[in-house]
């Protein structure tokens, strides 16, 4: 990214007209606004998440419990990724020229906190191919063991990799090839993923109209059907907050638009409210997650009745 002082305002003002000026400075105090109020509901909702499923033994299926890993990444975003963004926009209007070090804190933790999100979204829709698809695999492959030595890699991978990107000039074509590719490798594992569980719910779903299923396998599949629809609006609402990325990733590589701080702002700030929207799934196709919080908040709010 272009230095961060105000001579750089200064330049494109002199070179493109005055609105572009004004332009990028709106951009970034609605950005400002926005992270302000998101932070905060990102790393409330989510600890609440966490300690649901922590707390509630009925919640603590292996589905859940990757859905809880994936909010220990969204929690992050809202301590680390967020606040700096927010710093480092404000000294940004400021021209600080300390704004830089706060951009490398952002560059480097929304990488390796979107590799994580993108690799234990991976994990999760895996778990629910093989529960459907491969029931009888299913006890044998995910286990606790196995759910845990994915969470770890899930961290390495993303961490030795987003400490290398920073290292790295973030307008080179290595740097864009080295960002796309992980959320590619995730657009078609989830892609391919979903058309397999697509075709095998509706066979199942003939197989239970004609009563060719046992009672157990019935139970099983409707209970797996229900988490599968959470993964899939939890998949919907990270591909919805990344499309702004993948089309600007994609122009750059192809050269059709120049880097420009407004896109990346915006482009950043779209990757960390995906945070706060997680949580909020949850709670809505999750009633005892939903109790939960509400019982917190109540309790917060009138603390003598308890």
């Amino acid at each position: 990214m272009a230095n961060l002082t105000v001579s750089n305002l200064t330049n494109v003002t002199e070179i493109n007209g005055e609105a572009k000026d004004v332009f990028s400075v709106v951009i970034i105090s609605i950005t400002i606004i926005i992270n302000v109020i998101v932070c905060p509901l990102t790393i409330g909702l989510n600890v609440l998440v966490i300690m649901a499923i922590k707390k509630r033994p009925r919640l603590q299926s292996n589905s859940n419990i990757m859905l809880a890993c994936l909010a220990v990444t969204d929690v992050l975003s809202g301590l680390v990724s967020q606040p700096s963004f927010i710093i480092w926009q404000i000294l940004f209007l400021l021209g600080s020229d300390i704004a830089d070090v706060f951009f490398e804190i952002i560059a480097v933790s929304i990488v390796l906190l979107s590799y994580s999100s993108a690799l234990h979204l991976m994990m999760v829709v895996g778990e629910k191919l093989i529960a459907i698809k491969y029931p009888f695999w299913y006890p044998n492959f995910v286990t606790t063991r196995n759910i845990k030595m994915g969470v770890l890699f899930c961290w390495v991978y993303s961490s030795s990799f987003g400490i290398t990107l920073g290292l790295i000039n973030s307008k080179s074509a290595l740097y864009l090839i080295s960002v796309s590719h992980i959320f590619y490798a995730c657009v078609v594992f989830v892609s391919c993923s979903y058309i397999v569980l697509f075709f095998e719910t509706r066979r199942h779903q003939k197989l239970i109209k004609a009563q060719q299923l046992p009672q157990g396998q019935v139970e099983t599949f409707l209970k797996e059907s229900k988490a599968l629809k959470t993964t899939v609006l939890v998949v919907g609402a990270v591909g919805l907050c990344l499309l702004p990325a993948f089309f600007y990733l994609v122009l750059l590589a192809a050269r059709f638009v120049p880097r420009m701080d407004s896109m990346d702002v915006i482009v950043r700030t779209f990757l960390m409210i995906n945070s706060v929207l997680n949580p909020l799934i949850y709670c809505w196709r999750q009633e005892e997650i939903r109790k939960f919080l509400f019982r917190i908040l109540s309790q917060a709010v009138h603390p003598i009745n308890f």
